[in-house]
């Protein structure tokens, strides 16, 4: 399923989920890991060194990124580490679109370390910039994520869109290649500060069933075969996709990067994607609209 991963390393976090994660996929499919870091101008925790010159600074990290993660690498008979300078987020696509990466893993910082500069609201520029401008998945892992043999149940978020359609396929695909469950969410949108009138018309339980028809009628045929249900319900949508995935105890949530975002180009973000991407819990696995055909 996945031939080249590309995780993003970073030392600047308390706990190592996203290599861990990254690793276990890298085996798993038998993948080639690329370990990417994107080198400041200023001092950088990889290598604080002040006076060195470019390509010996880059030199210099590589070796401490191969050294920092040498137990997991001796596991992984392809992987490579490609160190860049300039903004994070422009040499990662650079390098994910010539070099054909076919899934990205991130997480997100907890410690400031040596860099007053790069607070914990920072990545979530990066992730942004990185979804709104590749095809492939971006795998946000916050906490630990279970081995990837462990995956039994996934939570698929769609509202309906075409973009949420296309990423329910690939969420069948991956199900079928876990033997996992998966869980077909919709949250009625009450709206967080200006609240949804037309749900005050009717009884709530007229919309939720007619949410779940829409859902059996529209994703039942791309679900053949797969253990699968359908759930709905109201509220924030952030807040409940991760409330419904916590109940369940998904080991998964995948979502659309655009759903009914009117500006696509410009994710926000206070976006539903990234908050549940960003909040506790399980990963999350955000998928660019593709084409794809299955219902």
């Amino acid at each position: 399923m996945f031939k080249k991963i590309l995780l993003a390393a970073t030392p600047q976090i308390d706990s190592q989920t996203a290599p861990k994660a990254a690793f276990d996929l890298a085996r798993r499919h038998d993948a080639e890991l690329i370990l990417f870091h994107s080198l400041p101008i200023t001092k950088d925790a990889w290598c604080p060194h002040d006076q060195m010159s470019e390509e010996a600074l880059v030199q210099k990290t590589a070796e401490k990124i191969e050294e920092f993660f040498a137990d997991d690498l001796k596991t992984l008979p392809n992987y490579s580490i490609q160190v860049r300078t300039g903004p994070a987020h422009e040499q990662m696509l650079k390098l994910i679109h010539t070099q054909g990466i076919d899934l990205i893993v991130m997480g997100h910082h907890t410690s400031t370390m040596d860099r007053p500069d790069r607070m914990w609201g920072s990545v979530d520029t990066t992730i942004r910039k990185v979804c709104s401008n590749v095809f492939c998945p971006v795998m946000v892992v916050t906490n630990e994520m279970p081995p990837v043999n462990d995956i039994k149940r996934i939570v698929m978020a769609t509202d309906f869109s075409t973009p949420s359609d296309s990423a329910l396929c690939f969420a069948a695909q991956v199900a079928r290649q876990y033997d996992a469950h998966l869980d077909i969410f919709h949250v009625l949108d009450i709206g967080q500060q200006c609240p949804n009138p037309k749900y005050y018309m009717q009884d709530m339980d007229i919309f939720v069933d007619s949410a779940k028809e829409k859902m059996k009628s529209k994703y039942t045929r791309a679900m053949d075969g797969i253990s699968h249900s359908f759930e709905c319900w109201e509220g924030v949508p952030f807040v409940e996709i991760l409330k419904h995935a916590r109940w369940q105890e998904a080991d998964l949530v995948i979502m659309a990067q655009y759903s009914t975002s009117q500006e696509l180009a410009k994710p926000f973000v206070g976006s539903t994607v990234i908050q549940v991407a960003l909040s506790p819990g399980c990963p999350a696995l955000i998928v660019n609209y593709r084409a794809r055909n299955c219902m």
